[in-house]
């Protein structure tokens, strides 16, 4: 599993480009146009998500590519996935 995270949130500049390269993980907020993990792999309201590892390479595209550099992810060991 991998968890992944925008932070700081309020820096997002809302250009979808985490969107476009990883459009499974990453959507647009309606409520503020910002960058958010999507609502089927958040486990909190903090947005803090876990997603499955194949997932991993558009994950790693969309953080390499965000042009202010706040999403964060992590390997994460030990949690069972399904």
């Amino acid at each position: 599993m991998i968890k992944v995270w925008i932070e700081p949130r309020e820096a997002c500049v809302s250009d979808m480009v985490c969107v476009v390269l990883c459009p499974e993980v990453f959507e647009i907020s309606r409520n503020d146009g910002k960058a958010v993990v999507k609502l089927q792999w958040r486990s909190s309201e903090g947005g803090l998500g876990l997603v499955t590892d194949d997932l991993e390479d558009c994950v790693v595209a969309a953080y390499e590519n965000c042009p202010v550099e706040i999403i964060r992810w992590v390997r994460v060991s030990g949690v069972k996935e399904g």
